[in-house]
């Protein structure tokens, strides 16, 4: 007898968080994700749709790195944000 059963891996549920969005286009990300993230103010983000989702990823060294190969420019905008004289006067 062929066994045809179709086994599917068990995934532990997300736990839904919901915002809104506001007139300028903003979103609050709640603070357990935030702290969870350690996301600070003034992180940058990445966004991204897939059909109907978007994706929100912080922008790192790693994350640049992973991006590498993928786009063109890369190199200037890790530059930009490792730069140690970022806002001072010239």
């Amino acid at each position: 007898m062929l066994d045809l059963s179709l086994t599917i891996p068990y995934h532990f549920p997300m736990k839904a968080e919901y915002t809104t969005l506001s007139t300028k286009g903003q979103i609050i990300i709640p603070a357990e994700i935030r702290d969870q993230m350690k996301l600070a103010v003034g992180t940058r983000l990445s966004i991204q749709r897939d059909g109907q989702t978007l994706i929100l990823r912080p922008i790192t060294p790693e994350f640049i790195d992973s991006l590498c190969g993928s786009t063109k420019g890369l190199g200037k905008l890790r530059d930009t944000m490792h730069r140690d004289d970022t806002g001072k006067e010239r």
